[in-house]
């Protein structure tokens, strides 16, 4: 395989899966009803989705060229390079980091973007479609749909939000786990490459640039979230011999077939569970969990940052 094919495949894969778990499981308003409008007007919602995964490959991209130094920390390193990118997805495009500092610092960059995006998404549930038995493998993507189901909730009681039927949700569970497989494909078979220093300064370069832009709009608190950015870059990529000898790489290799049809018991139990949380009118309490999802964060962050700084 061309280092070319393998970029496009690797960086298309990870830009999918980043967005299934980002913005389509999260059900976030405006993909979500992309997703939905694929069945009103199919050419345009397809052309949204086609540049939001564009974007998505911006994202990935840069985060891609980030684990090979977090990798030599473990799961400290993964977390502080998720976060990164929770931060250039939050703050690069749009301005999101900068609403509500400090807490939008955390939220969802960290929390959701470094927790799920990363190290559920593109860490921990394809290596448990490589190591788990297909049983409890099929378990596993099961119960992911439970809770994707029962966080789909909270935008029942979002206003301005529509509230999904059964029937639409059922539609969007299996529209958007067609994009996470997808992606699951095209990263397994994209194979290993080294990146070039044109990558690493030109994509840094763009981060900086419109991160920066951003930033000039929250002065002065947007230097606090730029002061720890920078900060978590360079305990990622400075020299640190005493790393632990075994990495954690990004799974890679493809599957035999039946491997990645499991995936569909997600979108399955997604649909059904939520029929349910329908019909009983029950709801998540979006705010409890948020609050719960922002200390998990927090204290991921610097758990992460104590890890890698005392590396040396």
């Amino acid at each position: 395989m061309t280092p070319l094919r393998a970029r496009i495949l690797t960086i298309c894969g990870a830009a999918l899966i980043l967005m299934f778990f980002s913005e389509l499981f999260f059900v976030n308003e405006g993909p979500s009803q992309m997703v939905h409008d694929l069945l009103s007007r199919p050419a345009e919602a397809g052309l949204e989705l086609l540049e939001l995964t564009a974007y998505y490959a911006f994202f990935a991209w840069i985060l891609l060229l980030l684990l090979p130094y977090a990798e030599r920390f473990g799961l400290a390193g993964l977390l502080l390079a998720g976060s990164l990118f929770g931060w250039v997805t939050e703050g690069t495009v749009i301005p999101l980091v900068h609403e509500a500092p400090p807490v939008s610092w955390v939220w969802p960059s960290i929390s959701w973007h470094a927790l799920i995006d990363v190290l559920l998404g593109l860490f921990a549930l394809r290596w448990a479609m490589r190591r788990l038995g297909l049983t409890a493998q099929s378990c596993l993507f099961a119960g992911l749909g439970l809770i994707w189901a029962i966080w789909a909730t909270w935008t029942w009681g979002e206003p301005g939000m529509d509230r999904a039927a059964p029937g639409a949700f059922a539609f969007y569970a299996f529209a958007s786990s067609a994009v996470w497989l997808t992606g699951l494909v095209l990263l397994d078979h994209g194979g290993r490459w080294t990146a070039t220093k044109a990558e690493h300064w030109g994509l840094g370069a763009a981060a900086a640039v419109l991160g920066g832009a951003m930033a000039t709009t929250a002065l002065p608190m947007s230097a606090g979230i730029l002061t720890i950015a920078v900060a978590t870059w360079w305990l990622l990529i400075r020299k640190a011999p005493r790393t632990p000898g075994k990495r954690w790489r990004i799974p890679s290799g493809g599957l035999v077939a039946h491997r990645y049809l499991v995936v569909v018991a997600t979108p399955v139990t997604a649909s059904l569970g939520y029929w349910f949380l329908w019909e009983n009118g029950w709801r998540i309490p979006t705010e409890e969990v948020t609050a719960f999802a922002l200390l998990l964060g927090v204290a991921s962050y610097f758990w992460a940052i104590w890890h890698v700084f005392t590396t040396r």
